[in-house]
């Protein structure tokens, strides 16, 4: 209702990342991380299939096309627009039902921080079918059950964080802007994604610290930077 009504919402929480924060406004280059920014977006608005891998064991791919991508700046350019303060990572909603493969989650989730042993997601037609591993596994079945909520088995949105100033805590407000790393969305989808997940009282991120991203076959990111031959400068 306040974003309907032009009300711009910039997000925050700064607890327990105070380090991240001071190194993102100090020494992160802005106007190169907004070029990477709107060059990924530019890439995956013309793809068809996107794959993504990881040393882990990751493999999942899915149709990007005719999703329009977002980048996260971390500042509000328009009205009634809302973001996460500081940036920057690109998002995107892939097209549900062609979001099929594995997802090995190595690096951190939402609802546990930090993932020490790695678990995985079976994930057909955009929902995750099984939850594989051990305690950390374990945890998250239970607490997907516990939603009793079949939105939150649904893959909502793909990003891919820019900001060679994050790393790995456990603080989503982090982790999701890790140079390169990949961040998958479930459960509520912001209706600016155009997607067909809907809204939900509940989301959950995963995070994937070193995968490889392919754009129709060719590579566009991996091994935390980016691929020049695909436009990126160094």
């Amino acid at each position: 209702e306040a974003k309907a009504s032009g009300t711009s919402i910039l997000y925050t929480e700064v607890t327990g990342v105070e380090d991240y924060v001071v190194r993102a406004l100090l020494h992160a280059d802005i106007d190169k991380m907004i070029r990477i920014g709107e060059r990924v977006c530019e890439l995956w608005e013309g793809t068809d299939l996107c794959r993504v891998t990881s040393p882990q064991g990751t493999d999942v791919s899915f149709q990007l096309k005719p999703r329009k991508a977002d980048l996260g700046r971390g500042a509000l350019t328009r009205a009634g627009m809302d973001d996460f303060f500081p940036g920057m990572q690109t998002n995107i909603a892939p097209v549900e039902e062609t979001i099929n493969g594995i997802i090995v989650i190595d690096a951190s989730d939402s609802v546990q921080g930090v993932v020490h042993n790695p678990y995985s997601f079976t994930m057909e037609n955009g929902i995750i079918t099984k939850v594989e591993g051990g305690s950390e596994a374990d945890n998250m079945r239970e607490w997907l059950t516990a939603c009793d909520d079949p939105t939150i088995y649904k893959l909502c949105h793909f990003s891919l964080g820019l900001n060679p100033q994050a790393g790995i805590s456990g603080r989503m407000i982090e982790d999701e802007r890790k140079l390169a790393a990949v961040d998958f969305g479930f459960g509520y989808q912001n209706p600016d994604f155009g997607g067909t997940v809907g809204l939900s009282d509940y989301h959950m991120d995963i995070m994937l610290a070193t995968p490889t991203v392919y754009l129709d076959g060719k590579e566009m990111s991996g091994n935390g930077g980016f691929n020049a031959e695909m436009g990126f400068d160094d």
